[in-house]
């Protein structure tokens, strides 16, 4: 492995981790330690919509700095264009795929697999905590607590596959595909990235936070107001926060993010015309 540069070591450090040889089991520690460092976020994403010029992906060491800065993670193209870069430096082959019409993941080949394409996706807030060899095990189903994803073959279309997501064992979600062969660069999506920025863009109009936390086997998600906390046995505990201060500290207590600016992000939304605290309807 040729020198990495400066923003590879800083990224790495945030994992915990070390440069290694390439490989499944490395890449396994990398997704796991990528979703503990790097929460599933759109309170950057609110941030960076006030300002012109805003559509654009940071740079890894943008992405890496503005992590220690204030907590920052991002939703997944943000994460997975950096992840990308990462993967990359460090010797795999790997690139992004098109998962439906809003989504990407992170396809790699791993050499002593012969190349075997394995699905990698850390930015749907979901129980995908390793790689996926969806072509060598189609009965593949990783979970977590109450939820779980699978990547099966598409029944109506050859050559594609589905991302299946469960939530106490029934269907919740199926309307995602992908084809692996389809490869794709960062740059390719800056249609997408431009219309998730458009007025009426799911992560304009709420506040979302997700995280895994493996020290404590739990993740910790935040949807508007709604703290919902899920250990890995599927016990649950669900809060209703009703201020911005509760808001401020439960983000910083139970997401260990103190740094986060979620005052400025409730903000965004409400010059928005959204209230977070509104109850659902």
């Amino acid at each position: 492995m040729s020198r990495l540069p400066a923003w590879a070591y800083a990224y790495l450090h945030r994992l915990g981790l070390e440069p290694r040889p390439a490989g499944y089991a490395y890449l396994s520690e990398l997704c796991r330690a990528h979703l503990q460092a790097f929460p599933f976020e759109n309170v950057g994403k609110l941030l960076q919509a006030r300002h012109p010029g805003h559509s654009g992906l940071p740079s890894p060491e943008q992405f890496v700095a503005d992590a220690a800065r204030c907590g920052f993670g991002g939703t997944c193209y943000s994460i997975h264009a950096n992840l990308l870069a990462l993967l990359r430096a460090l010797d795999f082959s790997a690139h992004l795929v098109p998962v439906g019409d809003a989504h990407t993941a992170v396809i790699v080949r791993l050499p002593e697999w012969g190349g075997e394409p394995v699905y990698v996706d850390l930015g749907s807030a979901a129980p995908l905590y390793q790689p996926v060899r969806f072509r060598r095990d189609p009965d593949n189903c990783t979970r977590f607590g109450t939820e779980a994803v699978r990547i099966a073959p598409d029944a109506e279309r050859p050559g594609r596959y589905r991302y299946l997501r469960y939530r106490r064992e029934k269907l919740v979600s199926d309307h995602w595909h992908f084809d692996p062969e389809e490869r794709r660069e960062p740059d390719d999506f800056a249609d997408a990235i431009a219309r998730s920025f458009l007025p009426g863009a799911t992560f304009l109009n709420c506040l979302r936070i997700h995280v895994y936390q493996w020290d404590n086997e739990r993740s910790v998600s935040l949807k508007n107001n709604t703290l919902l906390i899920t250990h890995a046995d599927g016990s649950e505990r669900r809060v209703t926060l009703g201020s911005v201060r509760e808001l401020e500290e439960a983000v910083a207590d139970e997401f260990r993010l103190p740094r986060l600016p979620v005052r400025e992000a409730v903000e965004a939304l409400r010059a928005r015309g959204i209230d977070p605290f509104a109850p659902e309807t």
